[in-house]
């Protein structure tokens, strides 16, 4: 790495970075003592009272379960030796009296616990309750929780922090296992894989582009592109699935027709690979508006994207030349060595790809592919409290090693197979009139977007229909729903009797 690379990396906003590739996870922030200092934490996180004398440590994997303590039955045996006998008073009478301190003994200050804030499990967007039959990828991944059908004697997966998950053959297309596979998450830098297979197979990588000052503006990670100045497409996708770079995606956005041009594009190849799950708002992955995914879509997006000779060999490639340029005060920069952050690439043997991703909100993401015996297998995680790879390695390892044994529990459908779930039928409830108004798009709407803003928070759920009853729910509420429809009718006739007597029975001319 030289010494140039330094003056880009230093634009780098760390609250929406991908965590750099070396080092530890951050650890917990004190914030002090008592309950008060909850109130101090980010809604993105929570806060945890430390014992005295407890250390934090990174969170990678979940402590497994204390075995049960043996219980024992208390026996009693007799004595192996003479029972002690009392000191008699002559003895006592003899032994000098014991010597009194002087010092004053302070009295001990009790410890105190900590009040700290660690990063939370984002809380998945709410959508309808689909129709079991409808469900993309099968009837089971419908389900929450962890999905697996290891039959008798096998073991199931590993525990790991993930809200969500999905383990997947990338040849075959079957779930091997899966937790909350459709479970509405915002994606982070993981979106970056549907931007290079939407834009990758539209742009010449011998292209020039130039970059523009909204792309050097760039919120989150960056690269460090310099407005005015030339890049090539195959240097911006280098930076985009390398580095995740955001300045490099809105520069290649630009190549494509422009920002609102490649969401629509991206929307669209969503829309075409059956990724119903998915909405596109920011062409990087940050939290803008609504945007979101699911790790059933992110496996769907991995496994069409690594049909691309070009994708695979840019989600495999360990290091690039980026080129230097001249800033706005006419200082040339020379070109650097940038790195790919996926440590998985490091510390996995036969790691294969393809993209992490992190922001405040999406806590950390990951697509990662390995081969092993002829097999390539897919992980995509989603809500994640730690960024190591390790997780991720457990779940590959346990796939190796019951890819033949378990009864796969859905699929990874086909481009152009599958039509969006069908939501299950439901009343919709009376409005409030002492409700707020809100202004919140409906599920698989996708908001109208400018140039990026970063934000920060929890999303906010997508509304859904609070009022839901089935053929064989409860009766009474139909009845209710009945009776204020003939209210609302009989008051909407008295409007009309009254309006016409006051016409005296007279019909306006102008109508």
């Amino acid at each position: 790495m030289t010494v140039a690379l330094l003056p880009f990396l230093a634009g780098i906003t760390t609250a929406y970075a991908v965590p750099p590739a070396h080092g530890p996870v951050p650890r917990a922030v004190v914030v002090g003592n008592g309950p008060a200092a909850a109130a101090a934490c980010q809604p993105w996180q929570t806060s945890t009272t430390v014992p005295p004398g407890v250390t934090l440590t990174p969170r990678v994997l979940p402590p497994a379960p204390a075995p049960a303590a043996p219980t024992t039955t208390p026996t009693t045996t007799a004595p192996t030796s003479a029972p002690t006998r009392a000191p008699t008073a002559a003895a006592t009478a003899t032994r000098p009296p014991a010597a009194r301190s002087t010092t004053p003994v302070r009295p001990t200050k009790p410890a105190t616990p900590r009040v700290v804030c660690r990063n939370a499990p984002p809380a998945p967007f709410e959508h309808p309750s689909w129709r079991a039959e409808s469900v993309v990828g099968g009837e089971q991944l419908g389900r929450t929780g962890v999905i697996a059908d290891v039959g008798q004697g096998g073991s199931p997966p590993p525990e790991v922090y993930d809200v969500s998950y999905v383990i997947a053959d990338l040849d075959s297309g079957e779930v091997l296992a899966a937790k909350s596979p459709h479970a509405w998450l915002r994606p982070a830098s993981t979106l970056k894989a549907l931007t290079a297979l939407t834009l990758m197979p539209r742009l010449d990588p011998r292209t020039v582009v130039v970059a523009s000052e909204d792309a050097q503006a760039a919120s989150g990670s960056r690269v460090g592109i310099l407005a005015g100045n030339r890049y090539s497409v195959g240097n911006l996708v280098d930076a985009m699935m390398m580095f995740s770079a955001n300045d490099a995606v809105y520069a290649l956005a630009d190549a494509a027709g422009g920002y609102d041009r490649t969401v629509a594009l991206m929307n669209e190849t969503a829309r075409d690979l059956g990724a119903h799950d998915t909405v596109v708002v920011d062409p990087s992955g940050l939290d803008d508006g609504n945007q979101r995914s699911s790790a059933y879509d992110l496996a769907l997006i991995a496994r069409e994207a690594m049909q691309l000779p070009a994708f695979r060999a840019a989600a495999v490639k360990r290091d690039a030349i980026f080129p230097g340029g001249k800033d706005e005060k006419g200082k040339v920069w020379k070109p650097f060595h940038i790195y790919n952050i996926n440590e998985l690439l490091r510390h996995y043997p036969g790691s294969i790809g393809i993209k992490p991703g992190r922001t405040d909100r999406a806590q950390h993401t990951f697509i990662g592919a390995a081969t092993r015996g002829g097999r390539t297998l897919v992980v995509t995680q989603m809500g994640s409290i730690t960024g190591s790879w390790k997780p991720t390695a457990a779940l590959l390892d346990w796939g190796f090693a019951n890819a033949d044994r378990v009864t796969p529990v859905g699929t990874l459908v086909a481009p152009g197979e599958a039509e969006p779930p069908t939501p299950q039928p439901s009343l919709t409830s009376l409005p409030d009139p002492d409700a707020p108004a809100t202004t919140t798009p409906p599920p698989g709407t996708t908001a109208s977007t400018g140039p990026p803003t970063p934000a920060t928070g929890t999303p906010a759920p997508l509304t859904a229909s609070r009022a839901t009853a089935t053929a064989d729910g409860d009766p009474t509420s139909l009845i209710v729903v009945s009776l204020a429809g003939a209210l609302l009718t009989a008051a909407a006739a008295g409007l009309v009797i009254r309006h016409r007597r006051r016409r005296g029975g007279v019909s306006d001319p102008s109508t």
